[in-house]
């Protein structure tokens, strides 16, 4: 099945794989390769470099003439602190902001700590492999005195752009737009939220708004965080000083208030939806609004019960019933999964780490923060024995109108080819984007055999809910081996899907994670190589 779907290249370069290592690394450790960028020391002067920008170039001349171009370009900003100026510097549109002397204390500080130029530096490249906009870092400089720092420059691309501040009071722009910009820049914070990363100094003249969208300006205060305690103390800072009253309109200060409300505290209140009591010997969380007499039905359920909860398909290792229970005014239909003791290993397992069920509850509820579709967590159940859980099962909904992907994937290709191949082609297209951005977040799902999602379409547009969530984890940077196994857990559905599909999935997964297209071909032999071996197991079985 497998031979020919992708013809590796004849020839690969060392930089190749180091441009691709570096986009699994931690993001504490996201730092220029030398690949791309280049260290020199001249004088008093220690500097970095793209390679890209200095290709051709004597560093040294550029290093010696960074003040008179500071002079003698376009002043956008001089004070105290820093001088900003827009040049061409070897035949490149920049921008170079110097960070002044400011006495013997302050440059003593900024040894210790690093200049802010180079911190600056490598929090752009940090955004960058977040797929974070900010301007590209080409260059920093740092001038010493015996041991002290004494300035730093930073040299950033120039991009075209309005601040945000002038932006949402330009009365000539319409208000639909402003509070479009105020929509995206909210979506941006938010992609730094995801990652525990503060920008420090979140005044609206340091953000941009430009044809693509709003970036990020002035790094050198951004902090990514370890601890959730101090991550949260500094995020409350940066909203204080993004939300800090302002003369714009009250419509488009609630609406941005209302925004960055909700996208910062967005886990916190999905863990609020729910209440927490002991019921019968369970430690119960449910979505506020449920019975009581509900959660008891739901707990005395077995093999032959017979009632409102029937027992459902399910694998040799889990208990699945289906039901519908009233809550809110409404009917919802509703799947419990009862997770079973797989053997004695598992007891001693869940000393160390959650139960199956509460898994795939934090594993749900951080699918959904992220953007991507699960089935709605209604309730966690746990009973433990001392230290020992002993039961757990997990209470969903009922995604409604809803396939698996075998499902869907056999009715298109049984179906008449001139109907359902369009069809069966956007599905695919669909399918590859949505699971590429899961791994371009760092998202990996322990079992993406195609029978664990389920598919809805809407609108001529196709939704994705994955199921079975327990091993599904994120991490700062998916690694080789999750991506790999993810890939051939979906490559492996044989049945009318052919080489070309197989190409056409693979090269829309590619376009969402640009850090493996340079080894495209190496990838596509691992998957391969990887496929068959599984398709080769006696017990392998398809979905």
């Amino acid at each position: 099945m497998a031979d020919s779907l992708f013809q590796p290249p004849q020839t690969r370069t060392r930089s190749n794989e180091q441009a691709n290592s570096a986009a699994c690394r931690p993001l504490q450790s996201y730092l220029p390769t030398r690949a791309r960028c280049l260290r020199t020391a001249t004088g008093t002067y220690v500097a970095q470099f793209d390679r890209s920008f200095c290709a051709d170039i004597d560093q040294a001349d550029l290093i010696a003439q960074i003040d008179t171009l500071l002079h003698t370009g376009q002043v956008i900003k001089n004070g105290d602190t820093c001088h900003v100026s827009r040049l061409v510097w070897n035949y490149r549109d920049v921008v170079v902001k110097r960070y002044n002397h400011k006495g013997i204390i302050h440059s003593l500080r900024h040894t210790i700590k690093k200049s802010r130029a180079r911190k600056a530096w490598l929090n752009a490249n940090r955004l960058e492999e977040l797929k974070v906009a900010t301007p590209r870092p080409v260059a920093y400089i740092e001038h010493r005195k015996g041991p002290l720092l004494w300035k730093s420059y930073l040299v950033t691309e120039y991009v075209e752009g309005k601040m945000l501040h002038s932006y949402i009071r330009d009365d000539k722009i319409s208000k639909q737009n402003r509070l479009d910009a105020i929509t995206q820049v909210v979506g941006l914070l938010n992609r730094l939220w995801k990652h525990r990363i503060t920008h420090g100094d979140l005044k609206h003249t340091n953000v941009l708004i430009t044809e693509r969208g709003p970036i990020l300006t002035d790094l050198d205060a951004m902090t990514v965080h370890k601890w959730k305690l101090p991550y949260r103390s500094r995020q409350r800072k940066d909203l204080e000083r993004f939300l800090k009253k302002t003369d714009v309109s009250p419509d488009l200060y609630d609406h941005c208030r209302l925004l960055v409300s909700n996208a910062a505290t967005s886990s916190e209140k999905s863990v609020a939806d729910f209440d927490e009591m002991r019921c019968d010997g369970w430690t119960v969380r449910i979505r506020k609004g449920v019975g009581k007499d509900d959660i008891a039905d739901m707990l005395s359920l077995s093999d032959s019960s017979r009632g409102r909860f029937v027992r459902a398909k399910s694998s040799d290792n889990a208990r699945v019933f289906r039901g519908s229970i009233s809550f809110d005014g409404t009917d919802h239909g509703l799947y419990l999964k009862r997770y079973l003791c797989r053997s004695a290993l598992d007891f001693v397992k869940h000393l160390f780490r959650p139960s199956r069920a509460k898994r795939a509850f934090n594993a749900s509820l951080m699918l959904q923060n992220d953007g991507f579709d699960a089935p709605v967590v209604i309730g966690l159940f746990e009973r433990h024995i001392g230290p020992f859980c002993s039961d757990n099962s997990l209470l969903t909904e009922e995604v409604e109108n809803a396939k698996s992907m075998v499902e869907i994937l056999t009715d298109l290709c049984r179906g008449p080819e001139a109907e359902t191949l369009g069809r069966k082609r956007d599905l695919i297209r669909a399918f590859a984007e949505t699971v590429g951005q899961m791994h371009a977040e760092g998202i990996f799902h322990g079992d993406l055999r195609l029978g664990n999602v389920l598919v809805v379409r809407q609108e001529r547009k196709w939704r994705f809910f994955f199921i079975d969530n327990e091993r599904t984890r994120k991490f700062n940077a998916i690694g080789a081996r999750s991506r790999l196994k993810n890939l051939v857990q979906v490559n492996m559905f044989i049945h009318g899907i052919s080489n070309t599909d197989r190409m056409r999935f693979f090269r829309s997964y590619l376009r969402v994670n640009p850090s493996i297209q340079a080894r495209y071909g190496r990838w596509a032999a691992r998957i391969i190589a990887a496929t068959d071996k599984r398709l080769s197991r006696k017990d392998w079985f398809e979905g």
